[in-house]
C-alpha cells in the first residue's frame, strides 16, 4: 500500500508539469503564427485531419496555431460518434519550420511526456493483481484528483517528432491503413462473448450469443473478424548529404506535425509532396466486398462472409 500511495502522489505534479510544457509550446507557436516573418509550413488535410481541426476549433489557414492546439490537447475532445474512445486520437500530419527555441520547448514537452508515462505504468504495475475495472477506476480517480478527469492517455504519451538537426531533405510517403480479416470459429466467438459478459447481465451480449447459437452449421466456416490496425500514416525520413552520398534516417510516423529546425530564411528543407488523401488499396476493397455490410457480432467485430 505504501508503494501505491507513493506512486500515486507522483502522478498529479507530473501531469501538471506536462500541461504547463504543452501550454508553453502552444504559446510559442501562436507567436510564430503572428510573426511578421513567414515560416514555411506543410500540413496535409485528409478527412481525419480536417475532423481533428474542427474539434480543436482551429483552421488550416493558421497552421502554427492549429498545431499548438493539437500538442496542447491532452484531454478527450469528444466527437459525436466516439465519446471517450481511447483508441481515437486527434491526428494532423505534416511539417512545420520553426526556430531553435521552439525545438527546445518541444524537447522539454517530450521529456515530461516520458516521465508521466513512466509514472502511470509503475502505478498500474503495482495494481496488477487487481481486476481491470478496479485498476482503471483507481487511475481515473487519481487523474480526476489531479484536475484532469478526462485525460487522454495516448495523447499525453505520444511524442512530438522533431528534426533538431536540419537535414538537406525530407522524404514523405503515405503508409496505408492496415486491415486484417481472419477466420474465427464459433467456439472462439462464444468464449469471447462470455468473457465480455460473465454474469450474463448485458442484453446486447446475450442477444449476440443467441445469434451465434442460431447460426446454421453450413455458415460456421464463414465467420471473419475484421481489425483495422491504424489510420493511414505519413512516414517521415530525414536525408543528410555529404561527399560519401546520402544517409536516410527515419523520423517516424507523423500523427502530429513534425517540427523542423529552420534556417535564416524560415524555409523547410527540400521535401516530398504527397496527396492530401492516401490512395485506397484495391485489394482491400475486393476482400471487403466478400463480407456482409453489417457486423454479425458487433461486440467482436465479426462479420459473415457472403457466398459469391
Amino acid at each position: 500500500m505504501d508503494d501505491q500511495q507513493k506512486l500515486a502522489r507522483r502522478i498529479p505534479p507530473l501531469l501538471d508539469k506536462l500541461h504547463a510544457s504543452a501550454g508553453k509550446l502552444r504559446n510559442a507557436l501562436e507567436q510564430l503564427q503572428n510573426s511578421p516573418r513567414p515560416w514555411q509550413h506543410y500540413l496535409l488535410q485528409p478527412v481525419f485531419a480536417r475532423n481533428a481541426a474542427e474539434l480543436l476549433g482551429g483552421t488550416f489557414e493558421k497552421p502554427f496555431a492549429l498545431a499548438g492546439a493539437l500538442y496542447a490537447q491532452l484531454d478527450y475532445c469528444d466527437s459525436p460518434g466516439t465519446p471517450g474512445d481511447a483508441r481515437a486520437t486527434l491526428q494532423i500530419p505534416g511539417l512545420l519550420c520553426v526556430p531553435a527555441p521552439v525545438i527546445e520547448l518541444a524537447q522539454q514537452l517530450n521529456m515530461d511526456k516520458t516521465a508521466f508515462s513512466k509514472a502511470v505504468t509503475e502505478f498500474k504495475t503495482v495494481l496488477a493483481e487487481r481486476p481491470a475495472p478496479e485498476r482503471d477506476r483507481q487511475l481515473r480517480d487519481l487523474l480526476s484528483t489531479a484536475g484532469h478527469p478526462r485525460a487522454h492517455l495516448r495523447q499525453c504519451y505520444r511524442q512530438v517528432l522533431l528534426c533538431p538537426e536540419r537535414p538537406q531533405a525530407i522524404a514523405l510517403s503515405w503508409i496505408k491503413a492496415r486491415k486484417s480479416i481472419r477466420k474465427v470459429s464459433v467456439e472462439w466467438c462464444e468464449r469471447k462473448l462470455v468473457q465480455l459478459d460473465p454474469q450474463g447481465a448485458d442484453p446486447g451480449i446475450q442477444y449476440q450469443r443467441q445469434l451465434l447459437a442460431g447460426l446454421h452449421r453450413n455458415q460456421h466456416g464463414d465467420l471473419r473478424q475484421v481489425q483495422v490496425q491504424s489510420r493511414p500514416n505519413l512516414q517521415v525520413a530525414e536525408i543528410f548529404r555529404d561527399k560519401s552520398g546520402e544517409t536516410y534516417r527515419q523520423v517516424g510516423y507523423a500523427a502530429m506535425p513534425v517540427l523542423v529546425l529552420g534556417d535564416k530564411s524560415g524555409q523547410l528543407p527540400e521535401f516530398t509532396r504527397v496527396d492530401h488523401q492516401p490512395a485506397v488499396s484495391l485489394r482491400r476493397q475486393r476482400r471487403d466486398l466478400a463480407l456482409s455490410r453489417e457486423p454479425f457480432l458487433a461486440a467482436l467485430r465479426v462479420y459473415l462472409r457472403e457466398a459469391g
